[in-house]
Parts: structure tokens; sequence; C-alpha cells
């Protein structure tokens, strides 16, 4: 018994020295594998989102100013034609008999007065002032009559006042038409417009040559740009609110009037500002911080909070600087000055990059987006 009591007093001292000596084993001398992702600036534009329709900047109905049977039909429905193009002809036998007719006269008559002048250059009494009137009469009678028969020609012809693409015809060759009958309708598709409506408040923002982007069901994921050609001064009675208007280009022909359309109207710009992804931020009571990378050291870092981006991300007024890198993953173990081990890429599962659709919350009918 004495001597276990001896053994124990003996060995105390060197367990203690086993004690101090063994190294404290601690999350603090662990490197800790963590997800990072660099603080972003972006700019976010002022906007508001409306739904309008398709319209043809030009259209028009086209018909023959003349009554005959449609001889020939040079395009078929739905066609694309050039400004300039004879789109159809009537039966035009007499208009062109009465046009060689009356160009022969023409002839005719100008001959007659070019010999008169002629002889006047020599023998200037050798005719009475009234033989000469009525010769020059008859010239300036005939130009004119000629002019007309040539007008009239024309329209035995229906001719394209624009670039667009034809409707259905409504008559066929062989029928007979009568003058203003509609026979096809022509719309220019390459720019169209798009027509909506903006609310009273946000009328002080919109002017003419603000960028709009549209998007059609047809083509979900094309977005199609435009301008703002018409801002109306007034407010409607009816709806309460300001009619707008824009120039869509559509080189494809892609819209095409009548279609319904989601549109982004853009105030401004906007100004530039940091952004974070929301699982990057540790939140503790009213404090909101987050592990900013320093030196393979992670280290804690209070920030101040904007608004909330629709894709995950949310905007930073305070706290950080562009370029840094966030730890977004593996902070359950961080403690101040930890060490940590950054994963390459392809290992993270970070939040995806916020869009260019990507819209912060508002309350408003006007909204920010990133740009």
């Amino acid at each position: 018994m004495q001597f276990a009591r001896t053994l124990q007093r003996a060995l105390l001292p060197l367990a203690t020295i086993v004690a101090v000596t063994l190294p404290t084993i601690s999350w603090a001398d662990t490197v800790l594998p963590v997800q990072v992702e660099p603080v972003q600036q972006t700019r976010f534009a002022s906007l508001v989102k409306e739904v309008g329709k398709i319209k043809a900047i030009d259209s028009t109905t086209l018909s023959f100013n003349a009554s005959e049977k449609i001889q020939q039909i040079n395009f078929h429905d739905g066609d694309l034609v050039k400004k300039g193009d004879i789109i159809a002809e009537l039966n035009n036998t007499k208009a062109k008999l009465d046009f060689t007719k009356a160009k022969n006269s023409l002839a005719l008559k100008q001959t007659k007065l070019d010999r008169l002048n002629g002889l006047l250059a020599k023998e200037p009494y050798a005719m009475s002032k009234q033989d000469v009137d009525e010769v020059t009469e008859s010239y300036y009678i005939a130009k004119a009559d000629f002019a007309l028969k040539q007008v009239q020609l024309k329209d035995y012809q229906i001719i394209a006042p624009f670039d667009g693409r034809l409707t259905s015809f409504n008559q066929s060759i062989g029928s007979h038409i009568n003058a203003g009958t509609t026979l096809v309708t022509l719309y220019k598709l390459d720019p169209v417009k798009v027509k909506y409506a903006i609310g009273q408040e946000d009328l002080a923002k919109a002017q003419k040559g603000q960028k709009v982007e549209i998007t059609v069901e047809a083509f979900a994921k094309q977005n199609f740009k435009g301008q703002v050609s018409y801002v109306a001064p007034n407010v409607d009675d009816q709806s309460g609110r300001i009619e707008i208007q824009a120039v869509i280009d559509n080189p494809e022909h892609h819209l095409a009037p009548g279609m319904f359309a989601n549109i982004k109207h853009y105030f401004s710009r906007g100004n530039l500002h940091l952004t974070i992804p929301q699982n990057a931020v540790i939140a503790n009571n009213n404090q909101r911080y987050v592990w900013v990378v320093a030196n393979n050291k992670a280290i804690k870092r209070d920030v101040t909070l904007g608004k909330n981006i629709n894709n995950g991300y949310v905007v930073v007024t305070a706290g950080l600087y562009n370029n840094e890198q966030v730890i977004v993953s593996g902070m359950q173990n961080l403690s101040e000055n930890s060490l940590i081990k950054i994963l390459p890429p392809q290992a993270s599962k970070a939040p995806q990059q916020p869009p260019k659709t990507a819209t912060p919350a508002a309350t408003s009918s006007t909204q920010q987006e990133q740009q």
C-alpha cells in the first residue's frame, strides 16, 4: 500500500509534463477546405415591365384604280416584296391602245409645232397669231392627254409602295375586280413597333430614345431590342396610363403584327453596386457578416446589405471591396484567422453568377435590373 502511494507521487509530475508538452488539437490548427466567390461589381438599371402588342410601322391595303379582269398575279400568299415590284396586273388592252393613240397624237402635234417654230424663225409674220396659238394649244392638249393616259395605264397595276410581306390574296387570276376593292394587304416587318402603356408615376422618366427589350412566347429565349419612339403627351381618360411606342429591329421577321410582347423599358443605366451570394452572409441577431479570404486565412468582416436579387445574390453597401473573395461553403468550423484551402472551381457548388436578367425586389412599378 505504501509502495502504491509512492509510485503515484512519482508519476504525477511525469503526467503533468506529458500534458504540457502534447499539442493542443483545435480547428485553428487545421486547414479547412472552403469554396469561394469574388465580390462583383454590378450595374442596376431603372426599368419598368409591361405587356404590349406588336404593330406594323407601315401597312396598307392594295387595290387597283381601274375595273377589269385580273390578268396576272406575280407573287404568292405570304411572299416578301420589294418597293417598286409589280404585284398584280389587270387586262389593260384598251388602256394600252389609248396610251399608244395619245403618244402618237403628241408626236404629231410636236412635229407641227417644231415646223411652225422653224417657219417663224425665218418669217416672223408668215402666220397669224391666232393660227400660232391654235397649233401651240393643240400641242399642249395632246401633251396633257398623253400624261393622263400614262397615269391611267398604271391604274391597271398594283405596285409595292415599300418593302414588306403580303397577306393572302382575296381574288384570283381571271376574276373581275372593281376599282378600290382590296386585293391583298402589305405589312412592313422590319422594323416593327410595340405599343404599350406605363403608369403616371413613370411619366417624368420616360423619354424618346430609351432602350427597350421585348420577348414573345413564340421565341421565348430571344431578346428583341429597340428604342422608344413615342411618349404620349397625355394620360388616357379610361385607363389612366400613358401610351408608349417603341421601334424594334426585326431582321428575321420573327415578330408579327398582333403578337403580345413582354416589355422591359429602361429609364437609365443605373449605378454600380457590389454583389455577393446570399449564402455567404451569416446572420447573428441584427449583425450580418461574411468570411473574407486573406493570406490563406479566414477573416470575419461585418457587412451592410442592400436589396436581394431574385437569383440568390445580394447587394452589399458597406464592408467589402470589388474582387475580394468571400467564402460561400465550409464556414461551419471557421474562426478568426482559420487556415483555409480553397477548392478548385470545378469542385464548387456555389450559386451561379448573377445573370443579366436578375431583378432585385422592388415595391413600386419601377424596378432595377442588373446590366
